[in-house]
């Protein structure tokens, strides 16, 4: 019976050195949003993503614009063939003629009419790929910070159970001496306190239990929010803030960053189908060429000093495809098929959201009414305690029975707290699922996929 006693007092006291202890390192949800999201590589390697997707887009944009080039040659030339004594010149090249140095340079300029019907659908594809990187990002974060509502619910979970089971274990230590000494004057059976000596063990063994899947998740949310080793933190619990409207559910879904990812998908893969289809058009371009040319017998430098305009030409390139083994046909094949894909790919994330949003919802409002019953239950315990309390005044009612019903009744509230607590998390998890903008709004202030 000493044993258990002082089992009983060990477990009591070291929890409540833990928990004041911890009162110095204490963590608000705002603050574990805010540290995890600066804290996370996860988050950075998507916002790495989108700027690599936007340097994308911007370079097959920039191929819109006008193509200009300088080139120029300077060269020593030898004629091996002695019947050859004139200059040879192909499409304004010299390839031949008297030995000698020569300078060669042109400008040269080349603008494609036709990127305005093929490349431009290109661009708009990849700007496209760029909001859905964006989006992706958005997901990202509303599945770390899910991660971080679920772990850090059951810490706070866990330590409101540890709080309310100290001082449970207290009143049934209390019944474990009180029947001792009753039992010591032949009062009480033995069995009775046995049955008291039992109810103590067990729950010394149900706090130990919660105490160490307390510590292990505080341990995991130590390495969410990047505090380090941090075994005394003590979380801030949830409360509920305001009732869920659930009303236009195809609404809500369409709000997600999973499904505008979808969607921007389906988008760019249009895109990418309307340039396929272009690519059966010819390519229509403006050229234009300004050379300049110089020569000499004698030495380089003779041969730039007599660098001279020579021609200049200018003109409309017109490029059909005639036959390329089928290429282009399959191409514009493929994309018509990745558009259908997607359409399909929109479905299944509507569906997959629906469900969960409305389980999520299924689940918040059943903790509703749960509440409701704990609530009245707690009225019915504290009307319960106050009548034993008079009857103890009165000599009726026996300090056993005063301590098992203020037991019963910390049961009961301690189970109104947790399922309360529960209901705050799954209206986190609500907002986080129909309302994220606003939610990383409140909670951030800015979003974390900025770019």
């Amino acid at each position: 019976m000493s044993i258990l006693i002082y089992t009983a007092t060990l477990i009591c006291a070291t929890f409540f050195s833990a928990v004041s202890a911890s009162q110095a390192e204490g963590l608000t949800y705002r603050d574990a949003i805010g540290e995890t999201l600066a804290h996370s590589a996860r988050i950075r390697v998507k916002v790495t993503d989108i700027h690599i997707s936007d340097a994308t887009y911007r370079q097959n944009f920039a191929g819109l614009y006008p193509e200009v080039s300088v080139n120029s040659r300077f060269e020593r030339q030898e004629n091996l063939d002695p019947s050859s004594q004139t200059v040879d010149v192909i499409s304004g090249e010299v390839i031949g003629g008297a030995s000698g140095w020569r300078s060669n340079l042109y400008l040269w300029g080349q603008y494609y009419l036709s990127h305005w019907y093929k490349k431009r659908y290109e661009a708009y594809y990849y700007e496209k790929l760029r909001d859905v990187r964006n989006y992706e990002c958005d997901t990202e974060v509303k599945k770390l910070l899910r991660e971080l509502t679920d772990l850090y619910g059951a810490v706070a979970e866990g330590q409101i159970k540890l709080k309310y089971a100290a001082r449970i274990l207290s009143r049934l230590n209390e019944v474990f001496r009180l029947k001792g000494e009753a039992f010591a004057k032949g009062q009480l059976a033995y069995e009775d306190v046995l049955k008291a000596g039992a109810d103590v063990a067990s729950l010394e063994k149900e706090t130990a239990v919660i105490l160490k899947e307390t510590q292990e998740n505080i341990q995991r949310l130590n390495s969410y929010v990047g505090r380090g080793a941090d075994k005394d933190l003590e979380v801030e619990a949830f409360s509920v803030e305001k009732e869920n409207n659930m009303e236009g559910l195809a609404g809500l879904v369409e709000k997600t960053p999973e499904y505008k990812a979808r969607v921007n998908e389906l988008e760019a893969a249009v895109y990418k189908r309307m340039q396929a289809s272009n690519n059966l058009l010819p390519d229509v371009s403006l050229y234009g060429r300004y050379d300049y040319y110089g020569s000499s017998p004698n030495s380089l430098d003779n041969a730039m000093r007599n660098t001279r305009e020579a021609s200049y030409s200018a003109g409309v390139l017109i490029n059909l495809p005639i036959f390329d083994g089928g290429v282009r046909y399959w191409e514009r094949k493929k994309n018509i098929l990745e558009t259908v894909r997607q359409e399909q790919s929109i479905k299944a994330v509507r569906e997959e959201k629906s469900r969960e949003i409305g389980s999520l919802h299924a689940g918040f409002t059943e903790l509703a009414r749960s509440l409701k019953h704990y609530g009245k239950l707690s009225d019915q315990y504290t009307k319960m305690l106050e009548i034993a309390r008079k009857a103890r005044g009165l000599g009726e009612r026996s300090l056993i029975d005063i301590m098992e019903v203020e037991k019963d009744a910390l049961i009961v509230e301690r189970d109104f707290r947790v399922t309360e607590h529960t209901m705050a998390t799954y209206e986190k998890r609500l907002r986080l699922e129909v309302d994220y903008d606003d939610f990383i709004k409140e909670y951030y202030g800015d979003r974390a996929c900025k770019y």
